[in-house]
């Protein structure tokens, strides 16, 4: 597969008046490849700024790949295949992928197959890194983008090397599976693995609800946690406005009760080249330690100037951070994206 993305790439490379000396058709080792694929080169900078005067940036570069596999009958399976490369300085505290605040790392966004097991929407199986089938990342699509949900505070990461059953059967769609607990990459510490899984109304509705649960042990910046949790969500679209939805509460350790909510409204324009969202997040913590709410606020906004470039900006206000001595002023976030 890499070998087919490096030879498409230098295709593209070509100045026109090379074309006249390659073949009318592709290899036939690569003519199979080609079919029902989509591919393109991905890059983003991230710069954030906040209340104390601290800056730092965020650096992604990546190759985006999906590509049906066919036969005359029927599709086989999808993979999609986003690796990328990162680099982050300045930036406190990093994220769990990265070793130091200024660091490398590479990054499996998605990377897997889903196989048609039914020849039909019915019955999939999904194998390799996938985002939890829990609550509104399951639906919405937000890699790359400073829009996020819930994943990276209720789970310290949004994705997770596993196995899920997946597909659509009497008028709801459904993934259950299991998967290592450990993010981006494989480890196995300590039996850490979770079950995790989503049912819901059709993505394709005017109205979307869905019923969640994650039970296992992950891997966290403390080592391995049990988290057993319960979640719904919502989604409700009018004209150009959506309102989504998300509560989720449970068991993160031994001892801590935690309740995460988040409400969104947000709004684009007809081609949906502009849109900009309002979120409000919610948390509350009961542990012998810390009984404690937090709520914070983020205004966002993304502006596709053509097919490749876009850019991203946000504000994200704590109004009331958890544990008195945390407090954290004005965050602006800003990103510049181009896909090729």
């Amino acid at each position: 597969m890499l070998v087919a993305a490096i030879a498409l790439l230098l295709s593209r490379s070509l100045p026109p008046q090379e074309f006249d000396t390659l073949p009318s058709a592709p290899p036939e080792s690569f003519s199979w490849w080609q079919e029902n694929l989509r591919w393109e080169l991905d890059t983003s900078l991230r710069f954030v700024a906040n209340g104390r005067g601290d800056t730092g940036f965020v650096g992604a570069f990546g190759l985006d790949v999906h590509k049906v596999i066919s036969t005359s009958h029927r599709d086989v399976a999808t993979l999609v295949l986003q690796p990328y490369l990162l680099r982050t300085d300045s930036i406190a505290p990093p994220a769990p992928i990265f070793d130091g605040d200024h660091d490398f790392a590479l990054q499996w966004r998605i990377f897997n197959a889903n196989l048609n097991l039914s020849g039909d929407s019915r019955l999939n199986l999904r194998a390799g890194h996938f985002e939890f089938p829990f609550g509104l990342e399951q639906n919405i699509d937000t890699n790359g983008t400073l829009r996020q949900y819930t994943h990276g505070a209720n789970f310290g990461f949004k994705t997770d090397w596993g196995t899920t059953l997946n597909g659509e059967l009497m008028d709801l769609e459904y993934e259950f599976g299991w998967s290592r607990g450990s993010g981006n990459e494989y480890l196995d510490i300590d039996g850490n693995g979770v079950w995790s899984g989503r049912i819901g109304t059709p993505r394709y509705g005017n109205s979307i609800y869905g019923l969640s649960f994650l039970s296992g042990d992950l891997l966290g910046r403390n080592g391995v946690e049990r988290q057993h949790k319960l979640g719904l969500d919502a989604q409700f679209f009018w004209r150009s406005y959506s309102a989504s939805f998300e509560v989720s509460g449970g068991e993160e350790g031994d001892s801590a009760d935690v309740v995460r909510a988040v409400a969104e409204l947000e709004r684009h324009n007809p081609h949906e080249s502009k849109s900009v969202w309002l979120q409000v997040f919610a948390t509350h913590v009961d542990s012998p330690t810390l009984n404690d709410e937090s709520v914070e606020l983020r205004l966002g906004g993304l502006w596709r100037l053509n097919r490749g470039v876009s850019l991203g900006a946000q504000l994200v206000q704590f109004l009331d951070p958890l544990g008195s001595n945390n407090r954290r002023g004005l965050t602006g976030v800003f990103q510049l994206r181009y896909r090729l």
